[in-house]
């Protein structure tokens, strides 16, 4: 195939996103307001956490309600997360 090399990249791209979001949750000293987890604040999308719940990168709401990494994200709204940071 042509362009499998492309589609390799970018899948790489996207598991470096992933945990570098990851680690960037593991390093944090802010505990989530609605699970008895780190996480970061972020504010997208109405989200305001990411955290890491059972083993999923979840976005969490004001009330608490999860959303999926990518109910809503793109991988470029990610990468803006992440320079944010």
């Amino acid at each position: 195939m042509k362009y499998k090399e492309l589609k390799d990249r970018h899948d790489q791209l996207e598991q470096d996103i992933l945990n570098a979001l990851r680690q960037e949750i593991e390093d944090s000293k802010t505990e989530s307001k609605h699970t008895n987890s780190d996480c970061i604040k972020v504010n997208v999308f109405g989200y305001e956490e990411l955290a890491i719940i059972d083993g999923v990168l979840t976005f969490l709401d004001d009330n608490g309600y999860h959303y999926g990494i990518y109910s809503e994200c793109s991988l470029e709204d990610l990468v803006d997360i992440l320079a944010m940071i």
